[in-house]
């Protein structure tokens, strides 16, 4: 298993080694797919994210991605597994990025299944979930709560105080919650990304969590080998 690193001004095009590959949105949702393949042990699978050496950083660079591995095959990539957030509307989310697939990899069918033909696969997994609207930081919120939901109630509490984010939108207050708790739980760094939650210094969730069981399963179907579409 190779994890993409966090990007710089001299950072080169990802080299796969392994026959699958998910590429995230970006370098904060490929923190939680690398603590979950090493959960799993998981060895047979890549993971990068969109830069601007690839064309371009987030979702609209997915296809750029793409576009690279394929032009690897045949000898490397067998599966592209894309991990994004559904945003406010998952349908959309799910065409968009449906899109950006081009052959040998066939067109997913649908988000959280893994469309396999005899040689290749392909996949969509939409944060925070099946049936629901979000991002990342949706997801790591339902963790925060299964771990601490006092902390939640406080956080809460202390938005209603400042009365400054009432009119955001719900990613947006999702990511000052999810800030909120990395500060007030990582005695190590504060101010950690939340890319980096998963280090042994940093660690705020357990990636064993069934808040995390949907992708994980996910990840056990992208890398199969049982030649059979499955869903999650």
């Amino acid at each position: 298993m190779k994890c993409d690193e966090k990007e710089t001004k001299q950072h080169r095009p990802f080299e796969p080694e392994s026959p699958y590959v998910v590429i995230c949105e970006g370098f904060h949702e490929l923190g939680l797919v690398c603590a979950l393949l090493k959960h799993l042990d998981i060895e047979n699978c890549d993971v990068t994210y969109p830069k601007k050496v690839d064309g371009g950083n987030g979702k609209d660079a997915i296809g750029n991605v793409i576009q690279l591995l394929v032009g690897r095959m045949p000898s490397v990539v067998k599966g592209v597994l894309v991990v994004t957030d559904a945003d406010d509307n998952p349908d959309k989310a799910f065409k968009e990025i449906k899109e950006k697939f081009c052959a040998p990899f066939p067109k997913p069918t649908s988000s959280f299944v893994i469309q396999k033909t005899n040689r290749y696969r392909s996949g969509v997994f939409l944060t925070p979930g099946n049936g629901k609207k979000g991002a990342l930081e949706h997801l790591l919120l339902e963790a925060a709560n299964e771990a601490s939901p006092t902390s939640l109630n406080c956080i809460e509490t202390l938005r209603n105080c400042t009365n400054t984010t009432l009119e955001w939108k719900s990613n947006k207050v999702a990511k000052m919650k999810l800030a909120c708790y990395i500060a007030t739980h990582c005695e190590n760094d504060p101010c950690c990304s939340p890319a980096f939650i998963w280090t042994s210094k940093n660690r705020l969730f357990d990636p064993g969590s069934s808040v995390f069981s949907e992708l994980a399963n996910v990840l056990r179907n992208f890398v199969s080998d049982d030649g059979a579409a499955n869903n999650a």
